[in-house]
């Protein structure tokens, strides 16, 4: 099950990249207190869980329920386009009116929210403050992790921008999330409960997480933009010939399409840059979705070659 969100004319959509570790936090929380794990670091998990005081059952409970994917939009208060940092959204969650989280409680799910919730809808004061709780606990402990990796996140809003400049967004749409892809206008995610939403003139924000790598929360139905939050990308140091491809769509494929302009073999690739044969081919099959490469076999080989559009992207580059 899959749920879609329409892009018809990616080139006439505003793109932004927000920072909100309030979003990182929340993802943390859900991995690290609520069994939903989506791959972060155990030194995080044991942090986290070392800074928690005593927190709500009530709270843990309604974000670690199996099976639902609906979370309320004022978990991230604020203006999702611009950045938000934790201390400003804090205030925000604290200074909530009980009858505007009972109304958008109970505006979920048609109506009627999920048992998992009902008991947020009985004492959303007291759901909403356990709540505030818990992301100022968990930022005091995630705070000095967040500033190291603050290089990798200046890295990803100018890998994005550039990407908007050569137009190749659709590249980093396909690749937020390993099961996420981005097909013919629509971008698509895993989800218990699909639905189907068109962006409709609105603006996309992208917003990257300090969390694990299958962490990818969305809201696609606000109405003014859409924001989607996925874990950062964690390249490693790049090549000097590489860097500036390498800030697309990172460092193993930017090897991968560099290599490629005479068919090179699935082994001497792996060999070349030195991963596992099954990490090449996660690799060229997310090249070869994008339209940069193709792959044929020969044999027991198969070989991969760059497309027309993967060398006109490259000369986009290099000129």
């Amino acid at each position: 099950m899959r749920t879609h969100l329409v892009i018809e004319r990616l080139d006439r959509v505003p793109v932004k990249v927000s920072l909100a570790p309030g979003l990182s936090m929340l993802a943390l929380i859900s991995d690290a207190l609520s069994g939903r794990e989506r791959g972060a670091p155990e030194r995080w998990r044991r942090r986290l869980r070392s800074a928690v005081l005593s927190p709500d059952e009530m709270v843990v409970q309604s974000l670690a329920s199996p099976g639902s994917s609906v979370l309320p939009d004022f978990l991230l208060p604020g203006d999702v386009s611009r950045d938000l940092d934790v201390p400003t959204q804090l205030e925000m969650l604290r200074d909530l009116p009980a009858d505007t989280l009972r109304h958008e409680l109970q505006s979920m799910s048609n109506g009627q929210p999920p048992p998992h919730w009902q008991p947020a809808l009985k004492a959303p004061r007291r759901w909403v403050h356990g709540y505030a709780d818990l992301v100022e606990q968990a930022w005091s402990a995630m705070h000095p992790e967040w500033q190291q990796a603050r290089a990798l996140f200046d890295r990803e809003v100018e890998r994005v921008a550039v990407a908007s400049a050569r137009g190749a967004l659709d590249v980093v749409l396909d690749d937020l999330h390993v099961d996420c892809t981005f097909r013919e206008g629509t971008w698509s995610l895993p989800d218990y409960e699909p639905q189907e939403y068109s962006i409709e003139g609105k603006g996309l924000v992208l917003m990257p997480m300090l969390a694990g790598p299958n962490a990818i929360m969305a809201h696609l139905d606000g109405p003014d933009f859409v924001w989607i939050g996925y874990s950062l990308p964690h390249p490693t140091t790049p090549r000097a010939t590489e860097e500036q491809l390498g800030f697309l769509f990172g460092d193993a494929r930017a090897t991968i399409l560099i290599s490629v302009d005479q068919p090179l073999s699935m082994g001497v690739l792996a060999r070349r840059i030195k991963c596992h044969p099954s990490v090449i081919t996660y690799h060229c099959n997310r090249l070869e979705s994008a339209g940069l490469v193709n792959r044929r076999r020969e044999g027991r080989e198969i070989y991969v070659s760059r497309t027309e559009r993967g060398t006109a992207l490259l000369n986009l580059f290099s000129s």
